[in-house]
C-alpha cells in the first residue's frame, strides 16, 4: 500500500472542483420562459430592483410632441393619445416590461360591434341582445340562435362591424411567457404566435357572454380548433433589450439576469438574519437565589416552593405598580440565555450584496437612494444619460407605431410623433449661452417656439394668455375712458348750471379744461402738504376750476396706475422668457 493517499489523488488526475459551480447555481433557471418568471419574482421582492426599474421606466417619458401644421388635426391626436389611449402611461408600462423581461410585446385593439346573422333570411341581431347558445363541435365555433324572422333555431353567422371612432381603442400588452417566435436568422424576419392561457380558454368555452361579444373572432376560432394564435404581419410591436450575438436573436435578454445569483445570496443572508432574530434577539431570563457567601447554601435554610410563590406574587404586584418593593431574605440573581443577536447579524454582508445588485444593473447608487446631483460626477451622469437616451429612442419608435396604426384605422392623416428632448442634467449655462447668441444675432438664431420649449413652456398657451391679457387691458381702458367722459360731462353740467347767470356768453369750456390740466399737472408734482394748501386756496377762489382740477387729477392718477400695471406685466413676461 502507498504511504500517502494524497500522492495517488494527484496521480489519478483528479482536478479541483469547478470554481464557477456553487450551491446557488443549482437554482438558476435553464429555460428562458422560466427566467422570465424568476425576473418577475425579483422585481416584486427586491426593493432596489423595484425602485430602479420604476425610475428607469418613468423618468425618460416626457410630454408628447405632435408635428403637424393643422391645429385641428393636432387636437384630434392629442385627445386620442393623451386622453383615450393614455399613451404616456402605456410607454411607462411597456418600459417596465422591457426592463423586467428584456422584451415588450404590444398590439392595438380596435373596437367593433358583433352581430349574429341568420343564414336563411339574413336577419341580423346584436349579440348583446340576441338569445343564443355557444357550442364547440368538430373543432368549430357555433352560435345557435333562434331567428325572430324565421322562427327557427339556426347556426348563426358572426358579422363584425368596425367602429371607426377613437373611443374603445386600447393598447394591449402581451405576456412574454405566452409568446412564441419563429425567426429567420438570415433575414431577421419573425413570425409571432400567442398561446392562449388556459383560464381564458375555459371561460370562453363555458359561454361567457362578455368574452364572446368582445373577443376577436380569430381568437375564438383558435380556441375551438385548439391552435395557437398567429399574429398578422406588422400587427405586433416587439421592443427588446440588446443582447450578445451568441444569445438567441429572437428574444431580448432580461437585464436582471446578472442580478439573479446576487439576489439568491441576499436571500440566504436574510434567512440567516431571520433565524438569528427568532433565536437570539430576545433573551431567556432565569431568576434564581444566590449564595451570600461561598460556604452558605440558601436552599437548605428556606423553602424553595414558598420562595418561588412569593417571587411570582411580587412580580405580578410590580407589573401593576412599578413602585412596588419586594423584600427577600436572600440575594436574588437573574441569568440571561441568548440575547446576542445583534453581534451575530450579517447586516454588513447584506448591504454589500445589495450594492452588487445595483452595480449589476448599471446605475449609480444615488439614483435609487437620492443624492445624485449635477455637480457630483459628470462622467457617471453622462453614461446614465446616454443609457436612457437609447431607451427613449425605442419608446419613440413604439409610440410612432401605435400612432400609425390608429391613423390607418380611423382614416386620419398620419403625423410624426416625438417626445420632448430628454435631459438628465438641466444645463443652465448652455441655455444662457444660446439666449445671448440669439440676442447677438438680432433674434434670428432661435425661433420663439424653440425658446419656449427650452424652458418647458407651450407657445400656443402663452400666446392665448397674452391675447386675453391684451383684450382685458383694452376693455379696462375703454371702461375707464367711458367713466371719465361721464364724470366730465356731469361736472360740466353742474358748473354750467351753477354759473349760467354769472358766466358771460363767451364762456369757453375747452379753455377751462386745458387750464385745469396745467394746474393738475403742477399740483401732482407737489408734496402732500403743499398740495392740500393749494387746493384749499383754489376751492375758496374758484369752485368750478377746483372741481375740474380734482377730476383731471383723478384721471391722471388712473392713467399712471394703468401704465404701471402694464410695465409690471411686461417685466414678468420678460422674466418668464429668461
Amino acid at each position: 500500500m502507498p504511504l500517502s493517499t494524497d500522492t495517488d489523488y494527484a496521480n489519478r488526475g483528479v482536478q479541483h472542483p469547478n470554481p464557477l459551480f456553487d450551491y446557488l447555481t443549482t437554482f438558476v433557471p435553464r429555460q428562458l420562459k422560466s427566467l422570465f418568471t424568476y425576473c418577475e419574482y425579483l422585481y416584486y421582492n427586491s426593493p432596489q430592483i423595484f425602485a430602479a426599474l420604476n425610475k428607469f421606466a418613468v423618468y425618460p417619458v416626457t410630454d408628447l410632441i405632435f408635428e403637424t401644421d393643422s391645429p385641428k388635426l393636432k387636437q384630434k391626436y392629442k385627445n386620442l393619445l393623451e386622453n383615450t389611449i393614455q399613451l404616456k402611461t402605456v410607454l411607462t408600462k411597456t418600459g417596465i416590461d422591457r426592463h423586467v423581461y428584456g422584451n415588450s410585446f404590444v398590439s392595438v385593439y380596435f373596437p367593433f360591434k358583433r352581430f349574429l346573422e341568420c343564414p336563411s333570411c339574413k336577419t341580423r341581431m346584436s349579440i348583446r341582445h340576441a338569445t343564443y347558445k355557444f357550442k364547440i363541435k368538430n373543432k368549430s365555433a357555433n352560435f345557435l340562435m333562434r331567428c325572430s324572422n324565421c322562427n327557427k333555431e339556426v347556426s348563426a353567422k358572426v358579422v363584425d362591424e368596425k367602429l371607426r371612432h377613437p373611443r374603445g381603442i386600447n393598447v394591449i400588452r402581451w405576456d412574454p411567457k405566452q409568446i412564441e417566435i419563429e425567426q429567420n436568422p438570415i433575414t431577421g424576419e419573425s413570425e409571432y404566435f400567442y398561446r392562449i392561457p388556459t383560464d381564458f380558454r375555459d371561460r370562453l368555452r363555458s359561454g361567457n357572454k362578455h368574452l364572446l361579444a368582445t373577443t376577436p373572432l380569430a381568437f375564438i376560432d383558435c380556441i375551438a380548433e385548439r391552435k395557437i394564435f398567429k399574429f398578422g404581419h406588422d400587427k405586433l410591436y416587439h421592443m427588446k433589450a440588446d443582447a450578445p450575438a451568441g444569445i438567441d436573436s429572437r428574444w431580448g435578454f432580461p437585464p436582471l439576469t446578472s442580478t439573479l445569483k446576487q439576489f439568491f445570496y441576499t436571500a440566504v443572508l436574510r434567512k440567516a438574519n431571520e433565524a438569528i432574530s427568532l433565536e437570539h434577539i430576545v433573551p431567556f431570563r432565569v431568576m434564581h437565589p444566590t449564595q451570600p457567601t461561598q460556604n452558605s447554601d440558601p436552599t437548605i435554610t428556606i423553602s424553595l416552593s414558598n420562595w418561588i410563590n412569593e417571587t411570582k406574587m411580587n412580580l405580578k404586584a410590580w407589573r401593576k405598580d412599578p413602585l412596588h418593593l419586594m423584600f427577600s431574605p436572600i440575594p436574588v440573581g437573574v441569568t440571561n440565555v441568548g440575547g446576542q443577536g445583534r453581534a451575530l447579524m450579517v447586516t454588513g454582508e447584506i448591504k454589500e450584496a445589495e450594492d452588487s445588485i445595483i452595480a449589476a444593473m448599471g446605475i449609480p447608487r444615488e439614483f435609487i437612494y437620492g443624492g445624485l446631483s449635477a455637480t457630483g460626477s459628470s462622467v457617471t451622469l453622462r453614461m446614465l444619460e446616454n443609457q436612457l437616451l437609447n431607451y427613449t429612442t425605442q419608446l419613440i419608435d413604439q409610440a410612432q407605431w401605435v400612432t400609425n396604426k390608429c391613423s390607418e384605422f380611423l382614416g386620419w392623416k398620419k403625423i410624426r410623433l416625438d417626445l420632448e428632448p430628454f435631459k438628465l442634467v438641466d444645463d443652465v449655462q448652455q441655455k444662457m449661452a444660446l439666449l445671448q447668441a440669439n440676442q447677438a444675432s438680432g433674434n434670428q438664431l432661435l425661433s420663439t417656439t424653440s425658446i419656449a420649449n427650452m424652458f418647458g413652456r407651450d407657445i400656443i398657451k402663452e400666446r392665448e394668455l397674452r391675447k386675453q391679457e391684451t383684450l382685458d387691458e383694452a376693455k379696462f381702458q375703454w371702461e375707464v375712458d367711458q367713466d371719465m367722459q361721464q364724470m366730465q360731462q356731469n361736472l360740466a353740467d353742474r358748473a354750467r348750471a351753477s354759473t349760467q347767470t354769472e358766466q358771460p356768453q363767451g364762456y369757453d369750456q375747452q379753455a377751462v379744461v386745458a387750464q385745469a390740466d396745467q394746474i393738475a399737472q403742477q399740483i401732482m408734482s407737489m408734496d402732500e402738504g403743499t398740495r392740500k394748501s393749494y387746493l384749499h386756496s383754489l376751492q375758496m377762489e374758484d369752485f368750478v376750476m377746483y372741481s375740474v382740477v380734482i377730476q383731471r387729477m383723478e384721471e391722471l392718477q388712473t392713467q399712471n396706475e394703468a401704465m404701471m400695471r402694464q410695465d409690471m406685466r411686461a417685466q414678468q413676461q420678460q422674466g418668464g422668457a429668461m
